[in-house]
């Protein structure tokens, strides 16, 4: 067989092979799904490195150095395989890392052991050295306590075939199609521990060879091929550097990727310290908001806007979006967007459409559509009081448009503390103000009204420069019970009603007595 003559080299190329691959797949250690891929093909490496010393070593003592050097990654290597495969597949990988721990002590004994095997003859009944094909190396006959070991140790690999065929088994034939050839190299290893012992073949260093199907397997499904990976990769410097928060969940709403920008969000929203999404479930997300829950879990499209706890008003628009649209249990992709200074300059334009700069009381065109609304809400009758500043002209005249406006601040002041409890105010002129608010009956309003004139005229503006006024109005009043009365028509016997206060001594309140109240009363 001239093949056989590199069988040294070739080891030594498996080694290589599986230390590149484990130094490619270090830098995604803290990805879920990934967190042991990287310690399963530096295990490999190693055994290829300690296989290759053994045969090429001179002597019986080094070669058996080298065998037993090569025990402890043999071990680990199947507990690994496992540990992979739960990560992979599982819902949780919480406390693996916790598990793995105590999974690894009976190796730490088992290596204890072996190594002071020439002491007590505890795991090797018989130790020499057999050369096949031209390759010599270590032979042994193991005791009933090593066969133990051995049989703990490849219950793992056994246990990391079922779970990843059942995981295969259970979801939709497009899973299984995309890990196929994960779940192939994994059978190798397993398999092999049976079909050795029965193909009779003893050529030293073999058994590292079988492991590297399932090392290239698993590399290539969870890193390099994005058909045939269940967390697919970003390119990591545009997904990290983006400004819109992107998060990944997997079907069982597990968090497999999310970069800095969500998780800053998420954090915002959920109130969560930031740091330990990954790995983690998308649900405190999803418990606050009703609408966007029932899109996620029908794996849905879907476009909503979420407003952050606290006074800074943050707002998110939040874009759902299913990762196999096709599939019933399939993973997420979440993508958040700062719409904050949107929805500022949105309120802002709102605030200048309905709100009168001057005195923060709504403008006349706002100030209709809020009266047509409140009617319609009625449950009896409805006020609606229009007064006008008496003098105002003489207070420009006196102090200055600056004092004139600093007059019509004040009085939207006193308006708002009498009035915002009950009813809606507005800016409707120059110096004219109205307020509409609900009343039992007419004598009700007239009362409010007589209410508010007297307050007012109690209270003492001071100026700029210390110089105080006191204020008056003369207000009409308008009271109807009808739900179809029109802002227009309520305005313009309230309009005829203050006027005819101005006439009479202006500083009073005077009812209407247009038909339209009339009638209303009457109703």
């Amino acid at each position: 067989m001239p093949w056989i003559q590199g069988y040294p080299y070739y080891l030594l190329m498996g080694s290589i092979l599986s230390l590149y691959m484990s130094l490619t797949s270090y830098r995604y250690r803290k990805t879920a799904g990934r967190r042991y891929v990287w310690v399963l093909m530096l295990l490999i490496a190693f055994i290829f490195a300690a296989t290759t010393a053994e045969i090429m070593s001179a002597t019986y003592t080094l070669k058996l150095f080298w065998r037993n050097m090569q025990q402890p990654p043999l071990f680990l290597s199947t507990i690994f395989t496992y540990a992979v495969i739960k990560e992979y597949v599982s819902r949780s990988a919480q406390g693996l890392s916790r598990r793995l721990f105590w999974f690894s002590l009976p190796v730490l004994l088992d290596t204890l052991l072996i190594f002071t095997d020439s002491y007590h003859h505890w795991m090797r009944s018989e130790v020499g050295m057999v050369t096949e094909a031209g390759i010599t190396g270590i032979t042994v006959q193991p005791t009933p306590l090593s066969m133990a070991f051995i049989a703990y140790d490849q219950l793992f690999g056994v246990y990391a075939v079922y779970l990843l065929t059942l995981s295969v088994w259970n979801a939709p034939k497009y899973y299984l199609r995309r890990n196929i050839l994960l779940l192939t190299g994994l059978i190798i290893p397993v398999a092999s521990i049976f079909l050795l012992p029965l193909l009779k073949i003893k050529i030293t260093g073999f058994t590292a060879f079988v492991y590297l199907p399932a090392t290239l397997a698993a590399y290539f499904s969870v890193f390099r091929d994005p058909r045939l990976s269940i967390y697919p990769l970003a390119k990591h410097k545009i997904f990290e550097k983006m400004k819109d928060g992107v998060v990944l969940t997997d079907r069982y709403d597990i968090i497999i990727d999310i970069n800095a920008a969500g998780m800053s969000m998420l954090s915002n929203i959920t109130g969560q310290g930031q740091g330990r999404w990954m790995g983690q479930r998308i649900q405190p997300l999803l418990e606050r908001q009703l609408e966007l829950r029932a899109c996620y879990d029908s794996r849905t499209e879907g476009q909503f806007e979420i407003e952050a706890p606290g006074p800074d008003g943050t707002c998110y628009g939040v874009s759902l979006s299913p990762t196999e649209p096709d599939l019933a249990a399939t993973g997420m992709l979440i993508v958040f967007s700062d719409h904050s200074e949107k929805k500022r300059y949105e309120r802002e334009l709102l605030h200048q459409a309905t709100v009168d700069d001057l005195t923060g009381l709504y403008n006349r065109r706002h100030f209709m559509r809020m009266v047509q609304n409140h009617g319609k809400q009625a449950q009896g009758g409805m006020a609606l009081l229009l007064f006008d500043i008496d003098d105002f002209k003489l207070i420009n005249d006196t102090f200055g448009h600056l004092g004139g406006d600093q007059a019509l601040v004040e009085l939207s002041h006193k308006i708002r503390s009498l009035f915002q409890d009950i009813g809606v105010a507005g800016r409707v002129g120059g110096e004219e103000f109205a307020v509409c608010f609900f009343a039992e009956d007419e004598l009700a309003a007239y009362q409010q009204a007589e209410n508010f004139r007297t307050n007012l005229g109690e209270y003492v503006i001071l100026l700029d420069g210390g110089h105080p006024i006191r204020l008056t109005v003369s207000i009409g009043i308008a009271y109807t019970e009808r739900s179809d009365v029109t802002f227009e028509d309520l305005y313009r016997e309230a309009d005829e009603a203050m006027y005819r206060s101005k006439a009479t001594g202006k500083n009073r309140v005077t009812l209407s007595s247009q038909p339209v109240a009339r009638i209303a009363l009457k109703g």
